[in-house]
């Protein structure tokens, strides 16, 4: 079954548990254009593996990739813009036998605000979360 968190909890998650995994599942243009999480100050890197690519290419590795890093009982939180890519790419490692796998609701940049814009009123970056640009 899988879990959710937000942000805050996920970071403490990874904080207070030294196996446990940040997948950043957004396509390679938002990373390059949003910045990435950054867990330097716990001694961690978020890994960045596509669920899809900005055309909307499904990943059919996505399950392959995450093996490389992780094995079934690993904690693994995933995470994307808003919280609905994660969710299936969570669901495809559960279906896949992962057993710990949580969903990262409000994502890297959260819902829009009554302004349209992002980053402002839920997600990663809005909780104050360490994160960095290339």
């Amino acid at each position: 079954m899988m879990k959710e968190a937000n942000p805050q909890d996920c970071y403490e998650m990874l904080q207070n548990d030294a196996k446990a995994l940040l997948i950043d599942c957004r396509a390679t243009i938002e990373w390059q254009l949003l910045g990435t999480p950054n867990l330097d100050s716990i001694g961690k890197k978020a890994l960045l593996i596509e669920w899809t690519s900005m055309s909307n290419q499904l990943n059919t590795n996505f399950v392959d990739n995450v093996s490389t890093y992780a094995s079934k009982d690993t904690p693994i939180i995933i995470m994307c813009r808003i919280g609905g890519r994660s969710a299936a790419a969570a669901q495809s490692l559960i279906e896949a036998g992962y057993t710990d796998v949580t969903n990262m609701t409000e994502g890297y940049e959260g819902r829009t605000d009554e302004n349209g814009h992002r980053n402002s009123i839920e997600g990663w970056r809005a909780r104050g979360l360490p994160w960095h640009q290339s």
